[in-house]
């Protein structure tokens, strides 16, 4: 019988992750063809300059969220905690700023290092002109979509949904932050930061993880979107103070990696336990 049941459970759980890379993956192709679409109806094909309207680049990363709505709407399951949308404790979001802060800055210097090996191509430097502005609006929009709206949806996809979804389906927390930063990584389509990605990937996924909740793992997403931000529109040379010679000195390194580990001792201060993943209402398969 005991037989028997644990089968059913190896099944389920086979399921449970089958369908959740199925619906995390088409989720985010089904946004990446639809921003294609957008894009491409106001465009002119015929022009020089082909600069892509930046309120729809941010409008089609919104849309990536729709399939994975509507398929939870249609199972009848809590929204919030599908999306693991808990509330965490203020003490907690103060904590996880120090680890955003921290985390971006070794983060930056290892995006430094990697280029040293593998330099960014002339098409991957030049998407980056997406995050530069001119004016108030444009900062706007820009601030927007990269600093909340961005990192919103893809907690929402890749640790509150995705993630939560392997936790529940392997019952092991450890491959279920591995696999999801690992998806998280492919996505992003860009082999060049793949190191970077993957690691911030893992970190954002103990986050979730640890507190039961997206908004933690959303506070260091969009605190290292706002660093990367800030530096492409800043005047080149303006960082001689942080990053000498091309690479953040040896001070801030230090000072990072002290906030770093002090923010994370507090974490667990503040969360001895993990908070699991938990659809109390039924299954997603």
């Amino acid at each position: 019988m005991n037989r028997d049941y644990q089968q059913i459970e190896e099944q389920n759980g086979r399921r449970q992750v089958r369908f959740a890379f199925l619906a995390t993956i088409g989720s985010m192709f089904f946004g990446g063809f639809m921003g294609a679409v957008i894009i491409l109806a106001f465009i002119n094909p015929a022009s020089p300059d082909l600069d892509l309207p930046r309120w729809a680049i941010v409008l089609s990363e919104s849309l990536i969220l729709l399939p994975l709505v509507f398929i939870i709407q249609r199972r009848r399951l809590p929204l919030p905690t599908t999306f693991r949308l808990r509330g965490v404790s203020p003490g907690t979001l103060r904590v996880t700023v120090l680890i955003g802060l921290g985390v971006s800055v070794l983060i930056d210097e290892l995006d430094r290092l990697v280029a040293l090996v593998f330099p960014l191509p002339d098409h991957i430097t030049g998407s980056m002109e997406f995050l530069t502005f001119s004016t108030g609006s444009e900062a706007l929009l820009v601030a927007a979509g990269t600093v909340v709206i961005a990192p919103l949806v893809e907690e929402i996809v890749f640790r509150g949904f995705f993630q939560g979804q392997l936790e529940r389906g392997y019952r092991d927390a450890t491959k279920a932050i591995l696999l999801s930063s690992l998806l998280f990584t492919v996505l992003h389509f860009n082999p060049w930061w793949s190191l970077q990605i993957y690691l911030l990937g893992m970190v954002l996924g103990y986050l979730a993880w640890r507190t039961g909740s997206i908004w933690p793992s959303f506070a260091v997403h969009a605190i290292n979107n706002s660093l990367g931000l800030w530096f492409a529109n800043m005047a080149e040379g303006s960082f001689s103070w942080y990053a000498p010679g091309g690479h953040v000195s040896p001070l801030w390194l230090g000072v990072a990696a002290l906030v770093t580990y002090l923010g994370f001792r507090s974490l667990l201060v503040q969360n001895p336990e993990p908070i699991p993943s938990d659809y109390s209402r039924g299954d997603l398969t």
